[in-house]
């Protein structure tokens, strides 16, 4: 068997993530960290300390990621990059720091083993769906700001949002299109992924393009790399349809749901490779169950 890549962005010290770790040890498992760099005390020795087996990569350089902005994108390139250029892997996954794997980690290797398939999220877009025409707004117009749409300040966060939102109407106005300007193919879905060896290399030739079309783009982590596959029929031709994960999101929010240790038996009981997202400050007993299952699976 070939050995494969977990690419991990990380924002700060977590007990999932140093359960999640423990998790992934194997020697067919590589990991490659990405650290915030606003996170000024991450314990780097401590993480390496858990695995046995695993290599565990810290790249470099660290940047500072922000909710919406193109450093979602930058990072992500990064992680690919420098796990592309460590090894020839066959499948690279794409988790974040609050995420746990679902499955024995042999299950996870053995399945991705025997597969060529890009595991993705992938959608098209409808002319008629008041949602799909924000995702497509997201790249059509330059936007402003977006560092700052989540500032800690509510009236920075509220100006930014305002000031980007004016600026990108008053584009649409006089009919600036860079999707049509940039012949792009807009597909989107989730960020999280697993892709096999051919279509990352793919995605990295073509990093020049994607820094051109999605530089000034919004929420652009959820379309570059759906956009960029999109462009090769051999890659369109073998998705797969889930990018094995379990996410639920909250109602009316952008953000994910923290699973609780009431959702135990459906969590165990999945498809999906890894699940998001886990916090120790609002639920520590369902982070601790799943790994004492899934360690107690993996000795069977």
């Amino acid at each position: 068997m070939r050995k494969q890549a977990v690419l991990i962005i990380v924002h700060k010290n977590t007990y999932v993530l140093e359960k999640n770790l423990q998790l992934l040890d194997s020697p067919y498992i590589d990991i490659f960290i990405h650290v915030d760099k606003k996170c000024s005390d991450f314990k780097y020795n401590f993480y390496k300390s858990l695995v046995k087996y695993s290599t565990i990569i810290y790249v470099k350089p660290r940047l500072s990621v922000y909710w919406a902005s193109f450093s979602q994108v930058k990072v992500e390139l990064l992680l690919l990059e420098a796990a592309s250029k460590y090894s020839q892997y066959s499948y690279f996954h794409l988790i974040s720091g609050q995420d746990l794997l679902m499955k024995p980690v042999s299950d996870l290797i053995s399945y991705f083993d025997k597969s060529d398939k890009l595991f993705i999220e992938f959608r098209k877009l409808s002319n008629s769906n008041k949602w799909d025409k924000k995702v497509y707004q997201r790249v059509s117009v330059k936007h402003i700001l977006i560092d700052y749409v989540r500032d800690k300040h509510v009236v920075v966060q509220y100006l930014a949002r305002f000031l980007n939102k004016v600026y990108a109407q008053l584009q649409e106005t006089i009919g600036i299109d860079l999707v049509r300007k940039n012949h792009i193919i807009l597909r989107y879905g989730s960020q999280w992924f697993s892709l096999p060896y051919d279509s990352v290399k793919y995605i990295l030739d073509k990093k020049d393009e994607i820094y051109h079309n999605y530089c000034r783009s919004w929420l652009v982590d959820e379309i570059f790399i759906q956009s960029t596959i999109a462009t090769s029929s051999l890659f369109v031709k073998r998705l797969a349809d889930t990018n094995k994960r379990k996410i639920r999101w909250n109602k009316n929010s952008a953000h994910p749901y923290v699973w609780r240790i009431s959702d135990f038996d459906k969590l165990v009981t999945t498809s999906a490779f890894f699940a998001r997202k886990f916090d120790e400050r609002i639920d520590k007993n369902i982070i601790n169950k799943i790994y004492n299952y899934i360690s107690l699976e993996m000795k069977k």
